[in-house]
This record gives C-alpha cells, sequence and structure tokens, in this order.
C-alpha cells in the first residue's frame, strides 16, 4: 500500500509541475506512445497470430478498439474544432492585444487557443499517420527521426 502512495505522489508532484503547453506536449507523447504499441501489437498478430490468444488481453483489446472507434467518429468533430478554436484565437489575440495592451496576464494566455490548436492538429497528424501506415506505424516514424536528423546534421554542418 505504501508503495502505491509513493507512486501516486510521484505522479501528482509530476502532473502539478506541468504548465498548459507541457501538459500539450506530454498529450501529444502519449499519443505517440499508443500509435506505436497499436502499431506493434498488430505487427506482432501479423507475424503470429497464435501469440496472444491466450493471454488476458480481451478486456484491454475491447477498450483499445473503442478508443480507436471513438477517434475515427468524431475525426470530423475534430477537425472543425481545431479549426473553430484556431479561428477564435485569432479574434481572441486581436481583442487582447488592442483592448487589453496594458494586462500581460490576458495578453499571455490569449495566444494559447493558437496553441491549443496547434497541437490538437500536430497530434490529429499523429493519429493519421497511424491510421495510413497502421502496423508500420512505428517503423516510419524510425525512419521519419532518421530523415529530420539526417537534415539537422546537414544544415549544422553547412554553417
Amino acid at each position: 500500500m505504501e508503495v502505491f502512495a509513493i507512486f501516486a505522489d510521484y505522479i501528482k508532484n509530476f502532473v502539478f509541475k506541468l504548465n498548459e503547453y507541457t501538459l500539450l506536449q506530454l498529450l501529444w507523447v502519449i499519443a505517440i506512445y499508443y500509435f506505436v504499441l497499436n502499431s506493434i501489437f498488430d505487427f506482432v498478430i501479423k507475424i503470429d497470430n497464435t501469440a496472444f490468444t491466450q493471454s488476458n488481453l480481451d478486456r484491454i483489446l475491447e477498450y483499445n478498439k473503442t478508443i480507436l472507434n471513438f477517434l475515427q467518429e468524431y475525426e470530423i468533430a475534430w477537425i472543425d474544432l481545431t479549426v473553430l478554436t484556431f479561428l477564435a484565437s485569432m479574434i481572441v489575440v486581436l481583442v487582447a492585444y488592442t483592448l487589453f495592451k496594458d494586462y500581460m496576464f490576458i495578453r499571455i494566455f490569449s495566444i494559447y487557443g493558437g496553441v491549443v490548436s496547434m497541437w490538437s492538429l500536430v497530434i490529429y497528424a499523429t493519429y493519421k499517420l497511424y491510421i495510413f501506415f497502421g502496423l508500420y506505424y512505428g517503423i516510419v516514424l524510425f525512419f521519419i527521426s532518421l530523415i529530420v536528423h539526417w537534415i539537422n546534421e546537414k544544415k549544422r554542418n553547412l554553417t
């Protein structure tokens, strides 16, 4: 019981250290883990269909399917809400910087809608990449990372 309390305190302290921007980044990292795990699971099942037949994963797999169905069902609403949030953030920023130019707190947080919409778009792109590549998603992410790293190295060597 004490181990659980220590773990719960650790999680609580970690979450309270997050701000509104790092929380969105954490959500994206969780989404990547989720889709990579799905990809690996699909890949293992394609290679060896009997690997998970006798395990207790049925409840987890049912919950996983519910999440994927939810994302697919509300995909259009997700994009619509992302676009509307971005448009609303442009209006809020305009109002904040013209009417409340002396209120630093309002000006700082007025851009948050734009940040939320951008991270929502990044998470959506991550989801669509998973849907498109399926069981090869993890491999594709690995190669994308290698390409970006290679490009960054080339840029650094030019300067």
